[in-house]
């Protein structure tokens, strides 16, 4: 589900979606708006695969919260 396999596209992976999701993140955002953000360009995308792209960016330490906000992790 991460990673995209015979079985699952490369568009319906955690991989892409998030990559999708960094994009959107030129500045810090708020969850809803970044989601309709990769949503407006993503059509068909549900909220769940959004989540759980997000929560692995946010695993990875890719992505961090500040008072509400989620931006792209400084290094």
């Amino acid at each position: 589900m991460i990673l995209p396999t015979k079985h699952l596209q490369l568009d319906k992976s955690l991989l892409a979606i998030g990559g999708r999701i960094l994009n959107a993140l030129p500045r810090p955002r708020t969850i809803t708006s970044t989601w309709e953000e990769v949503r407006r360009d993503y059509e068909g995308l549900p909220f769940e695969s959004f989540a759980l792209a997000l929560t692995f960016l946010y695993t990875i330490g890719a992505v961090e919260t500040t008072d509400e906000l989620i931006r792209i992790a400084r290094r």
